[in-house]
């Protein structure tokens, strides 16, 4: 006795049946997530599945649940996606069919990848059927062709199709940028992130720096961002010439053209040699001295800029600080305190010269006055963003939105939403503590109270109703649809269970595989009625019959010819 039994779970690894013609494919197929307008193939693996070669005559997709509103339709298989160009089955020369080979581990005959296109319209879910016609011998459904009610019936199979539509989500950080102080004539790099904050792949189809001549992008357009991953862009600037030895201001915008509103709402803004916008406070050091070849503004290191005051960035004895002194010595006078007069007469430091309550020697208010010709600078005064420092602590601008307080590279100006906390800036791994660790808006994201796949559903077991028992995969919620994929997507803890109100019914004893059509079973002596079983699996056992049953299903495929 002979016994061989076929089982097919939506894969290709199967035993094959003598002289059988099978067509399968996978239960389901996702079609991913795509914006709204967008058209996208995927593919639907469709293979043979016994010994006899089998020929496909008709593929059709039909949209069973799309969201109100949608275009229809959703999902479309055109014929020149996947007819043999030899394959014709009517002799009318033009080709309206596909031949598989019969089942052979070493080709690739016996499988083609069938594209489907998928196009949503609008936001939302999308559901189809795939209905393929075929000389299959064993499905126990047949249906004439589309379009030909009164003609030959072949035998069908069906796939299950789904996919998402959402809106692309971007941003860019840092998003602003300051080279600082450059010489003229260098290249100068900079990186910028380009972040998906979605769940389908962003799309920047073009990258624009507008109001600069010295500044351009070194990336290349399309990018294409996946869910969760970041992209670099990179820009280069090369100065322009100094006029007067003295640097000029120069300013860029960038910004970006894609798949999302939010990333196009976005610019960049990139300055370099401009003193009164700029926070940048290094300068050369050496160990011993300041380099004369300083890319600070504050050339002397004297904690002064240009454009904070200091008359003679190269002289660290030369700022607003100081007190005036007289030197008979020197041929032309030095404004030694940048107050505009030369070698006037010294101050008393007990005095307070500008009116704000302070004094250079602390006797007033209990520290000394930085600035005492400022009466805008004083200690504890409100520190702008103006390259002064206007409360006397020793460092310009600190605690504005130009500075970088917490020493993490990026400034609040930059897009750190807390320069307090150096572990909290753009790009940082967001961990479950309540803070917004990576500055894009959301707190908490992949913990339990954050609706991480938006299908409007918490992972939380608080409240049942709310549960979501896979809070990565936009299909898995409370009450969503069961499919046939040995997963529980409505989170009830039965898998690919039917639908209560079909008890009794085919659709309760194979749940949510009840859509595909039943195979034939043989009888054997050894293997009872083991036709389609609940999840999408069967079996077919062959026994002491085998012969003449193999016999008949060869006459019957000699008829099953289109057109006969």
């Amino acid at each position: 006795m002979l016994t061989l039994a076929l089982m097919a779970c939506g894969g290709p690894d199967y035993t094959s049946i003598p002289q059988e013609r099978v067509v399968d494919s996978f239960a389901y197929v996702d079609a991913g997530a795509l914006p709204p307008g967008d058209r996208q193939p995927f593919t639907v693996p469709l293979f043979s599945r016994a010994d006899g070669a089998a020929r496909i005559f008709e593929v059709v997709a039909e949209d069973i649940s799309v969201p109100a509103g949608a275009e229809q339709p959703a999902f479309i298989v055109d014929d020149s996606y996947w007819a043999n160009e030899l394959c014709d089955s009517d002799g009318d020369g033009v080709a309206d069919c596909l031949d598989l080979e019969g089942y052979d581990p070493s080709s690739d005959a016996d499988t083609f990848p069938l594209n489907v296109i998928f196009a949503p319209t609008i936001e939302g879910y999308y559901e189809g059927i795939l209905t393929i016609w075929s000389n299959d011998t064993q499905t126990q459904e047949t249906l004439p062709l589309p379009g030909d009610p009164d003609g030959e019936e072949w035998g069908v199979w069906r796939v299950q199709l789904r996919g998402l539509s959402r809106y692309a989500c971007g941003f860019v950080w840092p998003d602003f940028r300051d080279y600082g102080k450059r010489a003229a004539g260098g290249d100068f790099p900079s990186t910028f992130h380009i972040q998906n904050c979605g769940i389908v792949t962003l799309t920047v189809s073009a990258i624009t720096l507008s109001e600069t001549t010295s500044m351009s992008s070194l990336t290349l357009p399309p990018l294409y961002v996946l869910p969760g991953q970041a992209e670099e862009v990179d820009v280069g600037w090369t100065p322009a010439a100094y006029t007067d030895g003295e640097p000029n201001p120069e300013r860029g915008v960038l910004s970006f053209t894609g798949n999302s509103d939010a990333l196009a709402a976005e610019t960049v803004e990139i300055i370099g040699n401009d003193c009164a916008q700029s926070a940048d406070s290094t300068w050369a050091f050496d160990g011993t001295s300041f380099s004369s070849e300083s890319t600070s503004w504050d050339g002397d290191g004297d904690g002064f800029t240009p454009c904070g005051g200091d008359c003679d960035d190269t002289d660290p004895n030369v700022n607003p600080s100081v007190s005036e002194a007289v030197d008979p010595e020197l041929d032309e006078p030095v404004d030694d305190d940048c107050d505009g007069a030369f070698d006037e007469a010294a101050n008393p430091i007990d005095t307070d010269d500008d009116g704000d309550g302070c004094n250079e020697s602390g006797s007033l208010c209990g520290a000394q006055d930085c600035n005492d010709a400022n009466a805008d600078v004083y200690p504890g005064a409100t520190e702008t963003a103006n390259g002064i420092d206007d409360d006397c602590d020793g460092w310009a601008d600190d605690h504005t939105e130009r500075y970088d307080d917490d020493n993490d590279a990026l400034s609040e100006r930059d897009g750190d939403c807390d320069d307090a906390n150096p572990l909290v800036l753009p790009g940082a791994a967001e961990i479950v503590d309540g803070v917004d660790n990576d500055c894009d808006g959301t707190i908490d994201e992949g913990g339990p109270d954050v609706d991480d796949d938006g299908d409007g559903f918490l992972d939380v077991e608080i409240d049942p109703a709310q549960n979501d028992c896979d809070d990565n995969d936009p299909w898995v919620f409370v009450g969503a649809r069961e499919y046939c994929d040995d997963y529980d997507n409505d989170c009830d803890g039965l898998v690919d269970e039917g639908n209560e109100s079909d008890a009794g019914g085919l659709d309760a004893k194979n749940g949510a595989c009840a859509f595909r059509p039943a195979r034939n079973a043989v009888a054997s002596a050894s293997a009872g009625d083991t036709g389609v079983e609940a999840g999408g699996c069967h079996a077919a056992g062959l026994g002491a019959g085998l012969s003449a049953w193999v016999t008949a299903s060869a006459a019957l495929l000699v008829r099953r010819r289109r057109g006969a």
